[in-house]
């Protein structure tokens, strides 16, 4: 962490407190046991003694020596070894019963018992250390793991600030409250926080902005407000402070044991690069819908833009025309002028009609109306709609008798078959042969449109359900490119897909599935998007 006063310093530089009487009594009871032990291996030895020379009675005491280095800690297996050394010199080196030493070979083997008890009790000592060392290693890694584990599940900030401080007062028995910082870095209001311990912790709002501008901890046991019940540490990210940590700190010792600090600070810096992480990806996601959406606008500005000036200028020439008074027109002109003005009416409403249509399908603004209607239908409407648009073209319909009906919304399954049908005399020459059939497998009626004209050509047919792709990049066809993106929305409404490819030897052909089984009749009827 990025402090001034981070919690191991803070450990450090805090005036170390006298202990207290729970803590003296404590360390009391452990040099007692210490000399009970050394009693007890007195009195195991003892009987024995008529039966064993005195150096392998020097065997008990060892052993006894090992276990207050394993159990008791440093003081008082030292303790135990010289009181182990004394009691042996007492009881049972001649003469027994005085501290005198009549042969100078117990001399030496007293010595090197001494030696070996103090070198044995500081071997135990060192690997009960590194053992407990290992044990709060691991357990720090596992509550590590937990946290970012469930951290990274996390689907928002706010769910990541509750995980943190529900792991943070489970590990330190204390309440917790985690504050995530906006990207402007100036902290919210205790009073707009809606965690309920943000009122019964009795946040400071001026220690939290201090925090957080200074990047140093402050509150309970800090030279910032040491007054205070709470503890507030900042959580660093790379570039700034992304958010503050507040524990309730009645249950902490004062100092914090450098174990615990170590353990808050890595919680804190997994916390803050959590934060951070999450920020920056929330950061992201807007700038890219703000792109997205930028260059949609562009793109349909720029698309408008082209398909409606022409018509436009059309209808304004012709209106030009049929307003001026010093040149008369004959019937012939007047009405040729007027079906333009008509057409061209037309096709802008086409245009605007196909973005709101699009718009209000990909919203789920309207609800899908479906209902039992036969495939043959649905296509003689989109052909009574579009046999205008079609003259000079062959239609052929081929469809069974013996083909299920479907569930789907009547009016939009005419609509995506008429967008695939106007998109042929669009692409293709007079006298091009549309194909319309249809076939069943039992779970899907397929619908097939196709033509016999030039096709795709080396476009993807599937780049094609784009919004606004058209299917030649410049020409002077009127159409923002919409018409077949509204097919799939279409088509997904209704549970089904739609696909495009190339005929062979030439031609274009589109593919509409439509799903026959119940549950997915069920969805429609209830007008979810599957």
């Amino acid at each position: 962490m990025d402090s001034e006063l981070t919690l191991s310093g803070w450990a450090a530089r805090r005036r170390i407190a006298p202990a207290d009487h729970l803590g003296r009594l404590k360390s009391l009871t452990l040099y007692l046991r210490a000399v009970g032990l050394t009693v007890l291996c007195t009195a195991i030895a003892f009987p024995l003694f008529r039966y064993f020379d005195p150096v392998n009675i020097v065997m008990i005491y060892l052993l006894g020596t090992t276990l207050a280095g394993l159990r008791l800690g440093r003081g008082p297996a030292a303790l135990t070894a010289v009181a182990n050394v004394i009691l042996f010199d007492f009881f049972f080196v001649p003469p027994r019963y005085s501290f005198y030493i009549a042969e100078s070979q117990y001399l030496f083997t007293i010595g090197v018992m001494l030696v070996i008890a103090l070198v044995i009790a500081n071997l135990m000592v060192s690997v009960r250390q590194q053992t407990e060392a290992a044990d709060t290693r691991e357990h720090r890694t596992a509550l590590l793991y937990a946290m970012s584990r469930e951290l990274a599940a996390a689907a928002d900030i706010a769910t990541m600030a509750r995980i943190a401080a529900r792991h943070i007062s489970a590990v330190f028995q204390s309440r917790a409250l985690v504050i995530a910082l906006p990207p402007s870095g100036v902290p919210p209001a205790v009073s707009s926080l809606e965690e309920p311990d943000a009122v019964t912790l009795l946040l400071d709002d001026a220690l939290i902005q201090w925090v957080a501008a200074d990047r140093q901890s402050a509150g309970f046991g800090t030279t910032r407000s040491p007054e205070s019940p709470l503890l507030y540490l900042p959580l660093c990210g790379a570039l700034r402070t992304v958010g503050v940590l507040t524990i309730e700190a009645k249950n902490m010792a004062r100092p914090l044991p450098p174990d615990q600090a170590n353990l808050l600070e890595a919680l804190a810096g997994q916390i803050a690069q959590s934060l951070e992480r999450a920020q920056l990806a929330s950061l992201a996601e807007e700038a890219h819908v703000a792109a997205e959406r930028a260059a949609l606008r562009n793109t349909l500005l720029a698309s408008i833009s082209h398909d409606l000036r022409a018509p436009l200028a059309a209808i304004a020439g012709a209106g030009n025309l049929v307003a001026q008074t010093e040149h008369r027109l004959d019937a012939h002109r007047r009405t040729t002028l007027g079906r333009l003005i008509e057409e061209k009416a037309r096709d802008m409403t086409a245009l605007l009609s196909n973005v709101l249509e699009l718009m209000r399908l990909e919203s789920g603004a309207g609800v899908v109306k479906a209902d039992w209607i036969s495939i043959e239908d649905l296509v003689g409407s989109a052909l009574r709609y579009t046999a205008h648009r079609l003259t000079g073209w062959l239609v052929i319909t081929d469809l069974p008798d013996d083909l299920p009906m479907i569930f789907v919304d009547a009016s939009l399954v005419v609509q995506l078959i008429v967008n695939l049908l106007e998109n042929v005399p669009k692409y293709t020459p007079p006298g091009t042969t549309i194909t319309l059939s249809a076939n069943s497998n039992g779970k899907v009626l397929t619908l097939l449109v196709q033509d016999d004209g030039p096709g795709f050509g080396a476009r993807d047919p599937e780049s094609m359900f784009g919004k606004f792709q058209r299917g030649r990049e410049e020409s002077e066809i009127t159409g923002l490119g919409l018409g077949l993106a509204i097919c799939r929305v279409i088509s997904q409404l209704h549970g089904g897909a739609i696909r495009a490819a190339n005929c062979v030897p030439h031609g274009a052909r589109f593919e509409v599935d439509f799903p026959l089984q119940s549950a997915d009749s069920s969805a429609i009827a209830a007008g979810t998007r599957v």
